[in-house]
């Protein structure tokens, strides 16, 4: 039976072999949490980055038990409330033994379906992923003070797409900061977007738009 309730709490920490430990907190479920390795961080930037995923867990459980690998993280998308397990493949691991077998892939584990995240996707991520780690700080420092009348003021602005300067121009009579915070919100919450953030880095030019509000008609 596929597990009703989400995953919440994260098993004790293990680092493994070559892996150093990272703190972080995440704005997107509002709490510190500690990741095991650098390929780690950049998977946990991608589901920060994706506003799809409502929510996650880092280390939810093990593949098979206490002592055996542990999961990197449960996520769960919008519409989807069993989830999904994101296990990160780490670096080949040196062996003297020829016939020494490579961790095995998962496709499900506890009736879960399961993402194996390699370093060439990682690879393939890396200009998004570099962006996020410019934009999380402002939405951790920024989480206390959010200001709904400013984004909703700069969502009226991206009638069309518009860069970051244009938008900081705009709201000039406003803190810089706090502005750039807000368009960030927003992003993250998938009321905005900006294909730029995936191909260049992020820079006064990088575009924004907002997205279409999409209504929900009530059954007859």
């Amino acid at each position: 039976m596929t597990k009703s309730m989400p995953y919440t709490r994260a098993v004790p920490f293990s680092r493994p072999a070559g892996r150093r430990r990272i703190e972080v907190f995440s704005p997107k479920i509002g709490r510190r949490l500690s990741i095991g390795g650098y390929d780690a961080y950049r998977t946990w930037l991608v589901i920060e980055a994706n506003p799809h995923i409502i929510t996650y867990c880092e280390r939810p459980t093990y593949v098979e038990g206490p002592r055996g690998q542990v999961i990197d993280f449960w996520v769960q998308l919008r519409g989807e409330p069993a989830g999904e397990f994101w296990i990160v493949e780490g670096p080949p691991r040196p062996s003297s033994k020829p016939d020494t077998l490579p961790l095995e892939r998962h496709s499900h584990l506890h009736d879960l379906a399961v993402r194996n995240i390699n370093r060439a996707d990682l690879i393939g991520w890396a200009i998004p992923i570099s962006n996020w780690a410019r934009i999380i700080p402002y939405l951790v420092s920024h989480s206390r003070y959010k200001d709904a009348l400013l984004e909703q003021q700069i969502m009226a602005f991206l009638v069309h797409d518009e860069s970051s300067d244009a938008v900081l121009k705009k709201f000039a009579l406003r803190d810089e900061t706090t502005v750039q915070a807000a368009l960030f919100q927003l992003l993250a919450d998938g009321r905005v977007t900006s294909s730029d953030l995936a191909t260049e880095p992020m820079g006064g030019s990088t575009r924004f738009h907002r997205m279409p509000v999409v209504l929900v008609s009530k059954p007859s």
